[in-house]
């Protein structure tokens, strides 16, 4: 039996954004999905459906497939090599180039290798922390709307 198709996306999702290396984007990418913050690397993400919504029309069930379309979180965390003054503004240019590289990687894979048929930034946020480490302030929130079709009558299996 084939993975759901949730599965293959956040499979695709996760070896992607651990396979970024420098020269190619801004950073060597470390921690995919590793929630432990002293066994993170950093940059990190962490992928999280946020939603899935079918998007059939109300005359549409005889195409013999759902269209579907689900919204991923990927949270964004960075560290400062150093203490700065206002460390959660400082923190924002690794955001920066951490978000120039996921919107760079969805761009050239924005199918992810046929997981999905098409995967879409919908935006960001910065949130600060208040955990009191002054090297890891705020957090990069990003959503990525996957839109696909499944089969009625096998919904592992994408429709065509």
């Amino acid at each position: 039996m084939d993975l759901p198709i949730l599965t293959k996306i956040e499979i695709k999702m996760y070896d992607l954004i651990g396979a970024m290396r420098q020269g190619v984007y801004n950073f060597n990418w470390g921690s995919v999905n590793e929630l432990d913050m002293a066994k993170m690397e950093y940059p990190s993400a962490l992928i999280y459906l946020e939603n899935e919504n079918n998007t059939d029309e109300p005359d549409g069930a005889w195409g013999g497939a759902y269209l579907n379309e689900a919204t991923f979180r990927i949270e964004v965390r960075a560290q400062l090599d150093k203490e700065y003054s206002n460390p959660v503004f400082e923190i924002n240019a690794e955001f920066n180039k951490a978000l120039d590289d996921l919107k760079k990687l969805f761009g050239n894979n924005w199918s992810l290798d046929g997981a999905t048929g098409t995967i879409m930034y919908r935006g960001s946020e910065r949130i600060e922390e208040k955990s009191g480490d002054i090297l890891i302030p705020a957090r990069l929130v990003t959503r990525w709307r996957c839109q696909y079709a499944a089969l009625r009558t096998d919904p592992d299996q994408e429709s065509c």
